[in-house]
């Protein structure tokens, strides 16, 4: 189980998700606030996608709009410089110089690098004669949103909503400095006819949809691989009872199709010299991983309309050109930093003390001041982190009214246990701390500090505030053990939008209740790109996983059946039966001291998740940064009686 934070609506709210292996990136994964999604306390593993599935979203039509002119060059700094205060929360004041301190300590050096990095254009475009104009932006942006079939208004509101940055910033941080580069490096952008070839190959060229069995011991892989020579038909099943990797394991080893140039050339090489039903050598993927290949199926290349073959080259040789700006702006970046001697004065002691009040030195004529840093840091991250001072002084002021404290002791217990579930564990079995800080900070030690008060200190304070009322009932537990040890429902399914085309999907399944058949419905009908990429396949549906209508159809099919329509939320679901798994543990002492753990740890969060929409709820919050204010449970209440009274009267 992992815990997150995100910005929702300005705030930060938190939310249990589950993750299935810890090699997937998340950054500060230990994160503790988050918009708390229906998850079932039970399951110690995350439920499929295709169950979540979002529906695309559509711009709706707007009359274009002038966008608002911008400056050729560096964007002037936007806060209010002279409110010294920026946030009240119950009465306690969060300072400008607070905010900025923060700011500048988490991102502090990002910041500067940026400045420096847009001087450094700003004063090559100079030297070469170049100008982009308020006129070039603003043609730039029209272009981007037409490209897209939005206005430009519209496709400005999006992007700052996605980035929370403002249009000065989408302007003279972004669109700006894209054109700028795109200026001083377009000499050294060149698309060949193979690089349009590659790319017309990787999206209308052909693919291979095969199954894959992954291990970690070549001896084993051989075995593995004679049991499939023998048994061809077996190929799915030894996948998901052998094969290493718990992704396409759930899914009988079956992965999305391979297209050209997306994997290793002796891998591509091997793929698309198959036939539907050839089983592959032993091949090495990398350092003890060995994989085992079955060609499913081979879909031709698409047959482009030939009117339409130069507007797509047209396109494609756009999105090559951007793709290799990140390699000549790194270059261009290089020989500019080469040819221009930049002094950090912030980060040297010495250098601060000889010139105070500056944060770096571009060449002879630019100096960066470090109260412009810090504003910019505001300008940039101000709101984020001005919000996390927010809920930071609302659980202090909670652990305050409780008595209750958070100590060292609690700040290294808690990054044990998240470190201990997501497995670090040295070779003796003892708890690797070190990999895990590395992890959570993304190779970077230097942020442990941030981790911990960010991260593991507010997951502490709101433990600390509920954990006296939460409690592992004899119900939770056996739900737990249903959950994660008992049968599971082997199934394709399909899922769809509206219920007509369910149930026009039914009716054809039901008519020809066979898995191929079946299968090419998912593929043909189903709205959840996993299961139609994957012939309907789907991960074993368990039980008590937060979807009761869906378990209770799933465990009334037999095998070989077709479930009625069944409505999830917005979508109706049709599953085919394949039978019923094996349970994993039948002896429930045997297990049931982890399950207490994992699910008072649920509990837990689910409280605290609770605890903190009240504890913000009932506060006074005024954000002048924002623009934002929150009457108090107090105020609300006195309010309240002044109104009856008021009535009484």
């Amino acid at each position: 189980m992992v815990l997150e934070t995100r910005q929702v609506n300005g705030g930060t709210v938190m939310v249990v998700a589950l993750r299935a292996s810890k090699s997937r990136r998340l950054p500060l994964t230990h994160r503790c606030l988050l918009p708390l999604l229906p998850v079932a306390i039970w399951a110690s593993s995350a439920e499929s996608v295709w169950s979540q599935a979002a529906a695309p979203q559509t711009a709706p039509p707007a009359a274009q709009q002038p966008v608002r002119d911008v400056a050729a060059g560096p964007a002037p700094l936007q806060p209010d410089q002279q409110m010294p205060t920026l946030a009240i929360v119950n009465g306690e004041p969060i300072t400008r110089q607070q905010l900025a301190s923060e700011s500048m300590k988490r991102f502090g050096e990002e910041v500067l690098e940026s400045l420096v990095s847009k001087h450094l254009v700003f004063m090559e475009c100079q030297n070469r004669g170049i100008l982009i104009t308020e006129k070039d932006v603003n043609d730039d942006i029209i272009a981007k949103a037409k490209a897209l079939g939005m206005s430009a208004e519209y496709w400005m509101k999006m992007i700052c909503e996605q980035r929370k940055i403002t249009e000065d910033r989408v302007k003279n941080d972004i669109i700006w400095m894209q054109m700028a580069l795109r200026r001083l490096a377009e000499k050294e952008i060149q698309v060949s006819n193979e690089d349009i070839q590659k790319r017309m190959e990787l999206e209308y060229g052909p693919k291979v949809r095969v199954r894959e069995i992954v291990l970690t011991d070549r001896s084993e892989a051989e075995k593995i691989r004679a049991e499939a020579m023998a048994r061809p038909a077996d190929f799915g099943n030894l996948a998901k009872q052998y094969s290493k990797n718990p992704v396409s394991q759930a899914l009988k080893g079956l992965i999305p199709p391979i297209a050209l140039h997306t994997t290793e050339p002796a891998f591509e090489q091997v793929i698309f010299a198959m036939k539907p039903g050839d089983i592959s050598e032993v091949l090495t993927y990398a350092e003890n991983q060995f994989v085992v290949l079955k060609c499913e199926e081979l879909f031709p290349a698409v047959q482009l309309p030939p009117d339409q073959i130069a507007a797509i080259e047209e396109r494609l040789v756009k999105e090559i050109s951007d793709a290799k700006l990140t390699d000549a702006a790194a270059s261009l970046f290089k020989r500019l930093q080469e040819a221009t001697k930049v002094v950090n004065v912030v980060n040297d002691p010495e250098l601060s003390q000889k010139y105070p009040g500056v944060a770096a030195m571009v060449g002879d004529q630019v100096q960066i001041r470090t109260l412009d840093l810090a504003e910019e840091c505001i300008v940039r991250y101000g709101q984020d982190i001005l919000q996390a001072e927010i809920d930071r002084t609302l659980l202090l002021q909670a652990l305050k009214a409780a008595n209750k404290q958070v100590s060292q002791d609690d700040i290294n217990n808690e990054i044990r246990r998240a470190a201990e579930s997501f497995g670090y564990r040295k070779t003796d079995g003892s708890i690797d701390l070190q990999a895990w800080l590395t992890f959570v900070t993304d190779g970077n030690l230097k942020k442990v500090d941030f981790y911990v008060s960010d991260v593991v200190w507010k997951s502490v304070a709101l433990k600390k505030l509920v954990e006296s009322r939460v409690e592992v009932t004899t119900e939770d537990l056996q739900k737990g053990f249903e959950a994660n040890f008992g049968q599971k429902v082997e199934c394709l399914a399909i899922m769809l939008r509206d219920q007509r085309t369910a149930l026009k999907v039914w009716q054809m399944a039901s008519a020809n209740p066979t898995e191929e058949y079946f299968g090419q419905l998912a593929k043909q009908y189903s709205v959840e790109p996993a299961s139609q990429n994957n012939n309907g396949q789907v991960p074993p549906i368990r039980r008590h996983s937060g979807r009761p209508d869906l378990e209770e159809e799933a465990f009334s099919l037999k095998n070989g059946e077709i479930s009625k329509v069944v409505q999830v939320g917005e979508y109706y679901i049709i599953l085919f039966c394949q039978g019923m798994t094996e349970p994993v543990v039948t002896e429930f002492d045997a297990v049931k001291e982890h399950l207490y753990q994992d699910i008072l740890e649920k509990k837990l969060r689910l409280a605290m998740e609770d605890e903190f929409l009240a504890i913000r709820g009932d506060a006074q919050i005024d954000n002048f940064l924002a623009g934002t204010s929150q009457s108090g449970k107090a105020l609300r209440a006195a309010a309240k009686q002044n109104e009856q009274r008021g009535t009484q009267r």
